[in-house]
C-alpha cells in the first residue's frame, strides 16, 4: 500500500513487546521492489559485527539496501531488564564508537582492530563487505546537543520531531547547511476544510495539554500567525509520535512545502494508520508537489 502510493520506506521498530525488526525488514524486501526498511538498532541488543553480518546477508540476498534507524538506548526499563549500565549521557558517545565499527565492517573485509571505550576488538574479520552503493543509510534521531554532535560525527540522516518553520533553523542548529540530511518527523490531519479536519484532531490528542502548550508558546512569541493556525506542539497522541498539522488540503500543504523549501530531505510522517488516512494524506502531498523532493518515510 505505502509503495504504490510513492512511499520510499517504513520504519521497523525495536522494542521488547514489537515484532523483531531484521524479520520485519526480511519480509518487506521480499514484498516490495524498493520500499527501504529503516530497521531499529540499538547497541544493547546486538554487537556491531553481527549487525554487520545481517546486513551482508540481507544485500547478498535481495541485491537491496537497507537503513538504520540508530538508537542510543530508549526504554529505561528495558536497559534495566539487559543490565546497560551506561550512564545516559555516555550512550551517543557508545553510538558513535558502534556505527564506526559497523562501517569499517562494511567497508573491508580485511582484519578489524580496534579500541574504544566500549568496544574493543582485535583482528575481527566477518567478510561483511558490502558494495558502495548498497551500504546502509544511517539514521539517527534526537533532539539534544549530545545527539547534534554524535549525528554530525557519524550518520546520513538526522531526525528530529518537526519544529515549527520559523523555529527550524534554530532547531537543528550546528546540523542545518552540514553534510548531513534533515529528517522531520510529524502527523498531518488533513480535510477538505479546516473544522472538519479539527474536529478530527479532537478525537487523536490531548486537546487541554495541547491548548496549554499552545497558549505557553504564544506568550513567548514562539508562532506566526499561520502557525497559530496550523502547527499543533502534539508529542503523543492515540497512534502517533510528533507535533500535528491540522488545517485543510491546502492549508496544510502551503505550510507542508514550506519544510522542503527550507532543505528538509526526508519526512517521517506518523498519522498513517488506514487506506482512509493515506488518501487524506496524499491530497496534501500532491498539492505540496513534494513526493519527488521529500521522502515521506512512513
Amino acid at each position: 500500500m505505502l509503495e504504490a502510493n510513492g512511499f520510499t520506506g517504513s520504519l521497523l521498530f525495536y522494542q521488547h513487546t514489537t515484532l523483531d525488526p531484521w524479520i520485519v525488514a526480511t519480509s518487506t524486501l521480499q514484498a516490495t521492489k524498493e520500499h527501504l526498511p529503516i530497521i531499529a538498532l540499538q547497541p544493547n541488543t546486538i554487537p556491531p559485527f553481527t549487525a554487520a553480518k545481517m546486513i551482508h546477508s540481507l544485500v547478498h540476498l535481495f541485491g537491496r539496501k537497507v537503513a538504520l534507524n540508530m538508537i542510543p538506548g530508549q526504554s529505561p526499563s528495558e536497559l534495566r531488564q539487559v543490565h546497560d549500565t551506561v550512564p545516559a549521557e555516555e550512550r551517543f558517545d557508545r553510538l558513535v564508537e558502534y556505527i564506526e565499527i559497523l562501517r569499517a565492517l562494511l567497508d573491508s573485509n580485511e582484519p578489524l582492530t580496534y579500541e574504544g571505550k566500549y568496544f574493543t576488538y582485535h583482528d575481527l574479520q566477518v567478510f561483511a563487505k558490502v558494495e558502495e552503493d548498497l551500504k546502509p543509510i544511517i539514521f539517527m534521531p534526537g533532539a539534544s546537543t549530545l545527539f547534534q554532535k554524535a549525528a554530525h560525527q557519524s550518520v546520513d540522516v538526522a531526525i528530529q520531531l518537526a519544529s515549527p518553520v520559523s523555529q527550524l533553523v534554530k532547531s537543528f542548529d550546528i546540523l542545518y547547511d552540514s553534510h548531513v540530511e534533515l529528517c522531520c518527523r510529524l502527523g498531518i490531519i488533513a480535510r477538505p476544510t479546516s473544522q472538519e479536519a479539527l474536529e478530527i484532531a479532537k478525537e487523536e490528542v490531548p486537546m487541554r495539554f495541547m491548548q496549554i502548550v499552545k497558549k505557553q508558546g504564544r506568550m513567548a512569541g514562539f508562532y506566526t500567525e499561520e502557525e497559530e493556525r496550523i502547527y499543533f506542539p502534539v508529542e503523543q497522541g492515540k497512534a502517533f509520535r510528533g507535533p500535528l498539522l491540522v488545517g485543510s488540503y491546502d492549508e496544510v500543504a502551503s505550510y507542508f512545502r514550506q519544510y522542503k523549501e527550507l532543505g528538509i530531505k526526508h519526512v517521517i510522517l506518523s498519522c498513517i494508520r488506514s487506506q482512509e488516512d493515506l488518501h487524506h494524506v496524499r491530497q496534501v502531498l500532491d498539492r505540496a508537489g513534494v513526493m519527488d523532493a521529500v521522502q515521506p518515510v512512513s
